[in-house]
């Protein structure tokens, strides 16, 4: 398995839904190499090797389903393609790392929030409660 110091994308961002995929698809691997070792018929290797696939399959969605209920990833632009094509962008997962937590973001989030300068932080903090009574009605 790889460390997951190697899922940051070229902007600096940790690409979790990636990251997330990847291990259990590592595992996934780990579980039909072992299969492979455990039996002799190929029927009943064949069987294994499809039910472990999609058993694994399944939680991985299962696991990002949560995981994009939690806004902490979202669906990538190759999502609606049902096909099992590699994307560049997800490498894959088919999720993506939700824009609220990108390190810009963050970053972002943490000047309005914590500003040392007492008069920008309440301007800040004024625009920010303004913006999301303004999204908070809109939703409505």
């Amino acid at each position: 398995m790889s460390k997951w110091r190697n899922y940051i994308d070229e902007n600096g961002n940790f690409q979790l839904a990636n990251y997330m995929y990847r291990t259990i698809n590592d595992l996934m691997k780990n579980s039909l190499d072992m299969g492979t070792l455990l039996s002799d018929d190929p029927q009943k290797l064949r069987a294994y090797k499809e039910q472990t696939k999609k058993l694994f399959k399944s939680k991985w969605y299962e696991m990002a389903e949560s995981l994009e209920a939690m806004d902490i990833i979202e669906k990538c632009h190759c999502y609606v393609d049902q096909k099992e094509i590699y994307c560049d962008v997800c490498k894959g997962a088919r999720y993506i790392v939700s824009e609220y937590l990108t390190a810009d973001m963050i970053r972002e989030i943490s000047v309005v929030t914590n500003s040392q300068d007492q008069e920008v932080a309440k301007k800040l903090q004024a625009a920010l409660v303004q913006v999301l009574n303004e999204v908070s009605s809109l939703q409505v």
